[in-house]
């Protein structure tokens, strides 16, 4: 009888790390100059070390390829020489495989019936994850699909309302992902895949990266729109999920609660994603700020507090970025912000970036060393310093049109997809290192 069933019976949690260490960092590595997943390799919106960060922009940035895209609000992916792309083809959300040289496409394949309502285009709204030779996609409606990376054939799915998730769409008061969507890309650490489903002892649901089996499923809050995001808190190993409730950290083990804060919104439109520096979570929503949490531990315990609130800086669809111990993010009204992170007062605040419409503002950013690349939601590019007393241009073009995508970068390449209303839009591959 092998062995290992006992020593993961004593120590489960001591397994689970080496399984993170050997599989998920090892993951994390082989994709480190790829965007395999939504805002980058680490979900933060930051360029890793090895990535070419960039200190100018072309005037005229050259396009190297152009293809036109299905409707959606998927964010481009990219990993291994290929662009990801979930888009309405047929009337059915379809996962597109795309050469990264030339825009050609290498596969298609329809996943599940095209969702709409009143908030935009007729498509997915969930940005896919690429882990190795295996692609996840999740469509609208609550379904979850595992593809192979090199044919797009479906190696194993779920449908979230075998495990009681009712989907309700635009209809009444409803709040959360089962209004307008599924958009909470799910997470991958190791062999297992952790998503946001909803509904009775299903906020989170672990199932096996390889099978799509269930492993166990928890809580009973309901998800908002932002994604769960990784992070070891106090020495825990967690993700962070913002529910409709408000912000809770859970255990990757089993799922369990580890702290809680509340957050109360219209809707529960919680769309920004947390980010963590250290011990504390930032977090924020329209109607309740941006907020600090301090994650303390005692004992085997870990609890949370409110350490500063900032309504100046609260975001709406935006997802800020942290550099040297600063938030760099839009706040109210579309105006970029500079917060300090310990204190969490506003360092300076700008109103240099434009946007089609302030009251819908939204830009993307991409940390890159000290600089930061913002994408506003009106397709114009803004390299600005990560400077702690004032905002500095160092650049300023214009490479798309109007759109509420997250852009992906891979070696000085830019990867955008415009167009969010009906009939689709363009996915653009832009050279950033060349003038046209």
């Amino acid at each position: 009888m092998s062995a290992f069933p006992f020593i993961f019976h004593r120590f489960p949690y001591a397994i689970f790390l080496l399984l993170f260490y050997f599989s998920g960092q090892s993951i994390f590595s082989a994709l480190a100059l790829d965007w395999p997943q939504w805002r980058g390799p680490t979900r933060d919106g930051i360029l890793p070390k090895e990535g070419l960060a960039l200190n100018s922009l072309p005037d005229q940035p050259k396009a190297i390829w152009k293809i036109k895209s299905g409707e959606g609000l998927a964010s481009p992916v990219v990993s291994n020489g290929f662009v990801f792309l979930f888009e309405n083809r047929n009337n059915n959300e379809t996962m597109v495989a795309i050469s990264a040289d030339d825009g050609s496409v290498k596969w298609a394949t329809e996943l599940s019936p095209v969702f709409e309502d009143g908030q935009g285009p007729r498509g997915p709204r969930c940005t896919p994850v690429v882990v190795g030779e295996q692609v996840f996609a999740q469509c609208s409606r609550g379904t979850l699909h595992c593809l192979d990376f090199q044919s797009g054939k479906i190696l194993w799915e779920v449908d979230y309302s075998t495990l009681g998730m009712k989907f309700i769409g635009e209809k009444g008061l409803t709040p959360g992902a089962r209004r307008h969507g599924f958009t909470n890309a799910p997470l991958v650490i190791g062999d297992m895949v952790y998503a946001l489903v909803g509904g009775k002892r299903n906020s989170v649901v672990c199932f096996s990266r390889k099978t799509g089996q269930l492993i166990w499923n928890a809580l009973d809050y309901e998800p908002g729109y932002a994604p769960p995001i990784p992070a070891t808190l106090a020495g825990k190993q967690q993700f962070i999920c913002f529910f409709v409730k408000g912000v809770t950290g859970v255990d990757v083990r089993n799922g369990e609660e580890l702290w809680h804060i509340p957050m109360k919104t219209d809707y529960g439109r919680h769309v920004a994603a947390p980010l963590v520096y250290k011990n504390i979570v930032i977090a924020g929503s329209h109607q309740v700020g941006l907020q600090g949490i301090q994650i303390t531990k005692s004992n085997e315990n870990l609890s949370a507090e409110v350490i500063w609130k900032n309504i100046e800086a609260q975001p709406n669809i935006s997802h800020g970025v942290l550099v040297n111990e600063h938030y760099y993010g839009l706040g109210d009204p579309a105006k970029l912000v500079c917060v300090n992170i310990n204190s969490g007062k506003t360092v300076w605040s700008n109103d240099s970036l434009s946007f089609p419409d302030s009251k819908r503002a939204m830009a993307a950013f991409i940390v890159m060393k000290n600089n930061i690349l913002s994408l506003t939601s009106g397709g114009e590019l803004c390299l600005f310093s990560a400077s702690k007393i004032k905002f500095k241009e160092l650049g300023r073009t214009q490479v798309c049109g109007i759109n509420w995508c997250m852009p992906a970068y891979a070696d000085g390449k830019l990867y955008v997809r415009d167009g969010i209303k009906k009939k689709g839009g363009n996915l653009i591959c832009v050279d950033l290192t060349k003038q046209d």
